[in-house]
């Protein structure tokens, strides 16, 4: 049996209606393992999630400064180097999120700013981060779907706030993290800030899922624009991933534009990355 290996099959994006692409405030970023491993042969560090499949979605909060900047550092850091999912702790977040908060720090143009914007910049920038990493299972856990040698796939989600993640196994919806039901999106979900003075209670907005891999499992990680439109579509009945995956990437704008139109899709900045374990 051939080894499982987890591979991209879209990544799609679109700003807001009437904004530029440069007014885009998601990020998204992904590593595959084959690319982490060339990575790790041109003189990387070797990590041990080196051989990991590592998946980020941002989505920047317009109403705080840099946001762009800030869902870009977050998206980043994920897919280099994601946090410890297997230990995570309220403390080992923080000091993850250390080096992307002075990264962001670094890159505001402090001396050109007014002192109104200089005020809203340093109350720090906010976003949504939702991160997969999908890599071979602990010793111990390996079942049918590995390899020759037995190895198995096992995926591990972080979420704050409100991107989500989907996946589709056996032609129906198995996993919907972290939210469920289009209805439970708000206008004031739970965000990272750049400012580790205003993340006092980032961690009781943690969510955390992980889980087993199957051979044609499909993991759609969605900004939540277009997740609650997934999860509405779901509810009535549809089959939101197969649309998805009809769409060709010239459609990708004109069927967002045509969403909001109908009023299915809010008018918000769209992100969606979906990847198949094969």
């Amino acid at each position: 049996m051939e080894r499982l290996r987890p591979r991209s099959l879209t990544e799609l994006w679109a700003p807001k209606a009437g904004n530029s692409p440069e007014e885009y405030e998601d990020a998204f970023r992904a590593v595959f393992p084959e690319h982490a491993e060339t990575d790790t042969e041109a003189g990387e560090p070797d990590t041990p999630d080196a051989g990991a499949a590592r998946v980020a979605v941002a989505d920047g909060a317009s109403e705080s400064a840099f946001a762009r900047e800030w869902a870009n550092a977050l998206a980043g850091a994920f897919a280099s180097a994601p946090p410890d999912l297997g230990g995570l702790t309220a403390d080992s977040l923080d000091e993850w999120l250390r080096p992307a908060r002075e990264e962001w720090r670094e890159g505001v143009p402090w001396d050109d700013l007014p002192w109104h914007g200089e005020a809203k910049a340093r109350a720090g920038a906010f976003a949504t981060l939702l991160g997969l990493t999908i890599e071979a299972a602990p010793d111990g856990d390996e079942g049918d779907e590995g390899d020759e040698d037995g190895e198995a796939l096992a995926w591990r989600a972080l979420a704050v706030g409100d991107s989500c993640l989907f996946i589709v196994r056996d032609g129906r919806l198995a996993v919907s993290f972290p939210l469920e039901d289009a209805a439970e999106f708000g206008n004031t979900p739970v965000l990272v800030c750049s400012n580790p003075d205003n993340a006092e209670n980032l961690w009781n907005g943690v969510s955390q899922r992980s889980g087993d891999c199957e051979a044609g499992d499909r993991f759609i990680l969605a900004s939540d624009a277009i997740a609650c439109w997934f999860l509405a579509a779901d509810a009535a009945g549809e089959k939101p991933w197969e649309t998805i995956a009809a769409l060709a990437p010239p459609d990708w704008d004109g069927w967002v534009e045509d969403q909001r139109r109908a009023g299915l899709m809010r008018n918000d900045d769209v992100t969606l990355l979906a990847l198949e374990v094969a």
